[in-house]
């Protein structure tokens, strides 16, 4: 469970990241593509709103996961697919929203030139 919980710490920081990242190369009137469900981004927030969003979903579901997590496992239980379902879905939304700054990069410099 250890490992789990910091591997997910890990991919929610890489999460803080790369919104650091954006915030420092995007300019200020960037719109970033936030994603409500299955398929394409569906809508655009303003910058600041939309680095903090990632982040903040991310950790989100760090938090459900892991207090499920803390009450599923009880002293001499094996551990379950919650232990291993928390960094994959936290790779997907690191990819995700990796996504959503490279669509907002390339909306931004369609516009500039």
């Amino acid at each position: 469970m250890a490992v789990t919980l910091v591997i997910s710490g890990l991919l929610v920081g890489c999460m803080v990241g790369l919104s650091v990242y954006a915030a420092r190369v995007l300019p200020p009137t960037a719109r970033i593509p936030l994603h409500y469900g299955l398929g394409s981004y569906n809508n655009f927030a303003r910058k600041t709103v939309g680095l903090v969003m990632w982040p903040a979903s991310g950790a989100v579901v760090y938090g459900i996961f892991a207090a499920v997590a803390a009450n599923a496992i009880k002293p001499n239980h094996p551990g379950g697919p919650v232990l291993f379902i928390m960094p994959v879905v936290l790779m997907v939304l690191v990819i995700a929203q990796a996504g959503a700054i490279t669509t907002a990069m390339r909306a931004t410099r369609d516009r500039a030139g």
